[in-house]
């Protein structure tokens, strides 16, 4: 097997020769500059054109360069301590491929290649062939040159480590680089030199996104002020301003890129993550994803309430609009509902949601739980589901041999499965009232008792309940305790059937989305699907889009797609004389107008339409 110096020597033959080189004897990164060397003309068994800047063009360049020169110079000469005496040289180059600063031992800087690497001179790579600080920057990646990898064999006698530099907006900004003879080649120079590239990435980002609310994150958070911490920047509105290499990596298959809300990529809202960062001595936020991170602000000063725009601070964001991740939530009494779990959920009272089936219980509960910042399971429980006699085994556990057909190593149960988290209880309505007894004892003491066990074991569970049964009636005909509705419902929330909601449009154009993204929807269609009673609320309206969405071919929904699959009449509106498209959609937009004071801006974002569009059949209402 041929070592590593023989490999490289053959192929040098090769690219003297002019031929073929083999991919198997260098690197990809080495083998691609020289063949790209070759199309720019130069000759590998020439010298390599000297050039340097005047020292009139070095200043401008300096100063053109000046944030990410001043900050490099910083960390060149934190650097230079951690290898002094080890005969390199460091340097600065920026993308032009001019060294701005250097720095090194005095025995290589009298050297001839410590000579040639001075401040003005220009290491291209279209004119100095391979080299490290040159290829760097036009592959934008580390990279180690060593030896005869350079192009020109001048060369051949250096060792050289390079890292690029990026802005925050990712867009090349320099390139570190350190060179050395080749005796005094070191593995983890190269490791160094990424990490203080890092450091000075991390400083230009703070000081370039100074205006926005930058997050630093990590999922250790012993490691979040490391150098492999990640960085990123929301505006005040809370749209994504800038991402670092190393958060785009830590959130990898979100859509981390300029405009992005928040609310995509944490699943929870802009203001709601300033309100919590603010009251936790210790804050996580959790992506859409699932992942989990330790934060904190990079620039806790920009946080400041006062510094903040009204709609943003903790105590106005509550009360302006509270978002729900990945879900539309604009109807003021679902917004109502949702202040409830804001000004609740820190103080850890069970919760109790009643609506019709398909209202979006489960969501609103997973609502909660990430509200609360637990940073436990979510985990769901259908207690109408589950046999009577199973219930206590399945929510508390067992032990081992606790009964006929138990698992030999026993089981934990939900409950404990849900400890540090949420345990949401779906179907509540339906438990048997044996169940009812032992789900009490369970809320009242906070404990869990395996079936076959001697001892209780403490649990920390956030309880969430729903049901579309009315509790009530259910009391009276004696089939749910009252004492364990009283111990449920000490927050009640009641989520509206979806044909009362005044955000449907809005609502159907997002569940539309998450059905394709290639067709859209007319307002003719939306205004008839706006008069569908809509039994089945959100999951029968999931259902009709999935089948309009089947339908199209080209273009978008129109009415008569609609007409189609719910049919001509609807029993929300039959037996009333027809009105006609146009009254239908006038009828909805003048309601909206009057239930919110003739607020034309939420009418538009209620329906989903433009302002123009509210406006024009506000005018049929005059008219007519």
């Amino acid at each position: 097997m041929l070592s590593r110096s023989e490999r490289i020597k053959r192929a040098r033959i090769t690219l003297m020769h002019g031929g073929q080189l083999d991919r198997n004897l260098i690197t990809p990164q080495i083998s691609e500059s020289w063949n790209r060397c070759i199309e720019f003309g130069l000759d590998p068994g020439g010298e390599p054109p000297v050039v340097q800047v005047s020292a009139r063009e070095l200043r401008q360049q300096r100063q053109h360069d000046e944030l990410v020169h001043r900050f490099a110079v910083a960390q060149m000469q934190a650097l230079y301590q951690q290898i002094a005496g080890s005969n390199f040289m460091i340097a600065f180059g920026n993308t032009q491929g001019t060294v701005l600063a250097t720095v090194s031992d005095g025995q290589f800087s009298d050297s001839k290649p410590g000579k040639s690497i001075v401040p003005g001179s220009v290491w291209i790579e279209s004119l100095r062939g391979t080299n490290a600080m040159g290829t760097s920057a036009a592959i934008c990646q580390p990279l180690i040159v060593h030896g005869e990898e350079h192009f020109f064999l001048t060369h051949a006698d250096v060792s050289c480590f390079a890292a690029p530099i990026f802005h925050s907006n990712g867009e090349l900004a320099g390139v570190l680089d350190a060179s050395s003879d080749c005796r005094a080649r070191h593995a983890h120079t190269l490791v160094l030199m990424q990490m203080a590239a890092t450091h000075i990435e991390n400083s230009l980002f703070l000081k370039q996104q100074e205006r926005h609310c930058v997050l630093l994150f990590h999922s250790r958070g012993e490691l979040l002020n490391s150098v492999s911490g990640g960085l990123i920047s929301f505006d005040a509105s809370g749209r994504l301003a800038a991402v670092n290499q190393r958060g785009r990596e830590i959130l990898s298959g979100l859509p981390v890129r300029p405009g992005a809300a928040f609310e995509a990529i944490f699943d929870t809202s802009f203001g709601a993550a300033i309100a919590h960062l603010a009251d936790h001595p210790h804050p996580t936020l959790r992506d859409l994803l699932g992942s989990q991170y330790a934060v904190q602000w990079a620039n806790p000063h920009k946080i400041d309430a006062r510094h903040l725009p009204l709609a943003l601070k903790p105590e106005s964001a509550v009360r302006t609009r509270i978002g729900m991740a990945g879900y539309v939530a604009d109807d003021p009494a679902l917004q109502t509902e949702l202040l409830k779990v804001e000004r609740a959920v820190r103080l850890k009272p069970p919760f109790l949601i009643l609506g019709e089936s398909g209202t979006g219980k489960e969501i609103m509960a997973h609502h909660i739980h990430v509200a609360s910042g637990r940073r436990g399971a979510f985990v769901p429980f259908n207690c109408g589901a589950m046999p009577e006699h199973l219930f206590e085994a399945e929510l508390f556990g067992y032990v081992r041999g606790a009964f006929t057909g138990a698992r030999k190593e026993g089981a934990a149960g939900l409950a404990n499965a849900a400890d540090g988290g949420t345990l949401f209880l779906d179907e509540i309505g339906d438990l048997p009232m044996s169940s009812q007894a032992a789900l009490l004892r369970f809320l009242d003491l906070s404990e869990v008792r395996a079936i076959g066990a001697t001892q209780a074991q403490k649990l920390d569970v956030q309880v969430v309940a729903a049901t579309n049964v009315d509790l009530e009636q259910a009391i009276a005909d004696k089939r749910f305790r009252a004492d364990l509705f009283y111990r449920l419902s000490v927050v009640q929330l009641t989520l509206p059937p979806l044909r009362k909601r005044q955000d449907f449009h809005a609502l159907a154009q997002h569940l539309l989305a998450a059905i394709t993204l290639e067709i859209g929807i007319t307002e003719e269609a939306m205004a008839l699907l706006s008069q569908h009673r809509w039994t089945g609320n959100l999951r029968e309206l999931r259902s009709v889009l999935f089948q309009l969405s089947l339908l199209v071919t080209n273009g978008g929904i129109e009415g008569y797609h609609v007409q189609q699959v719910l049919g001509g009449t609807d029993p929300d509106v039959s037996g009333r004389p027809q009105i006609g498209l146009r009254g239908l959609i006038t009828r909805r937009i003048n309601d909206l107008l009057q239930s919110n004071g003739s607020n034309v801006s939420e009418t538009a974002k209620a329906l989903g339409v433009s302002r123009n569009t509210v406006y024009k059949y506000m005018r049929s209402r005059r008219l007519n």
